[in-house]
């Protein structure tokens, strides 16, 4: 008899993956230049500025090539800004690891300044709502100002939104992890005792 061939996928699963991976870095190399505003400077990871925290220095400096005919003075103050910004929270995590301060996740995208106002609210709903909210309202804001700046910052507000939406979900995915592991371990113990007689 002859067996019916599968036709190959159009796209493979490693495809996906891969093509997954580089929205990612996208995203979060349009996050990590306003996530350094927007974070406390001493709260960062030790390992989170990687290479996202380069590209965002060449996309700001590349960004006013796709603005024909607009000013890139507003994207260079920027740039000016972000690198300070950059620097300055390098230097306080460094600080933070010299003096054996807290040691959050070495990837952590650091503790929203916004808390402090928002006491209640949890840090996730902070950065995936209201931070992009305050981002996408800054560029709105700055289009008339400065179109390429202006559009930039919105697309960061979306960068920066689902990067920590990514991060959460992820979280939320091993914490299920664990517990399924939990209960798996507890009821394989407690059947070994019920075994046992006990």
């Amino acid at each position: 008899m002859f067996q019916q061939q599968q036709p190959d996928p159009m796209v493979s699963k490693k495809d996906f993956n891969q093509f997954l991976g580089v929205l990612t870095f996208i995203a979060r190399t349009f996050a990590v230049t306003v996530e350094v505003f927007l974070r406390r400077a001493d709260s960062f990871g030790q390992r989170y500025f990687g290479m996202q925290a380069v590209a965002g220095f060449a996309l700001i400096l590349f960004w006013p090539v796709f603005w024909e005919g607009h000013s890139a003075e507003p994207m260079l103050v920027f740039l000016l800004l972000y690198w300070l910004a950059l620097l300055r929270a390098r230097i306080c995590t460094a600080a933070r690891v010299r003096r054996g301060g807290p040691q959050p996740h070495s990837l952590f995208n650091g503790a929203p300044i916004l808390q402090r106002v928002f006491r209640r609210t949890p840090e996730h709903r902070i950065k995936t709502g209201l931070e992009f909210l305050v981002v996408f309202l800054v560029g709105a804001l700055l289009v008339p100002v400065s179109e390429p700046l202006g559009v930039y910052l919105m697309f960061a507000a979306f960068g920066a939104g689902a990067t920590s939406g990514m991060s959460g979900a992820l979280q939320h995915r091993r914490s299920l992890d664990l517990h399924d592991a939990f209960v798996e371990q507890r009821d394989a113990a407690e059947a070994f005792r019920r075994m046992r007689g006990e």
